[in-house]
């Protein structure tokens, strides 16, 4: 049995991504800073980009997740061409 894409799958998917993205964001920005600065350092205006570029992608990765899934729930829907 598949599980239908419902708002409640949508808005756990961006929550998801989003803390994916924010970690994997934070992780990144620590490892260039300690190749470029050899120092770890983040300040709060690192924190700030990272989360809003993790929201920006965690929205678009589940909205496109959602989208293509009600797509193929209403191509499941349509009765297959009879063969006359």
């Amino acid at each position: 049995m598949k599980k239908k894409p419902i708002i409640m799958l949508l808005i756990l998917s961006i929550l998801y991504g989003t803390a994916f993205f924010f970690c994997i964001g934070l992780i990144l920005r620590l490892a260039i800073n300690f190749i470029y600065l050899r120092s770890i350092s983040l300040d709060i205006q690192d924190i700030l980009k990272t989360g809003v570029i993790s929201f920006i992608a965690g929205v678009a990765g589940g909205l496109g997740s959602w989208i293509f899934a009600k797509i193929d729930e209403r191509k499941d829907r349509k009765p297959p061409p009879s063969d006359s």
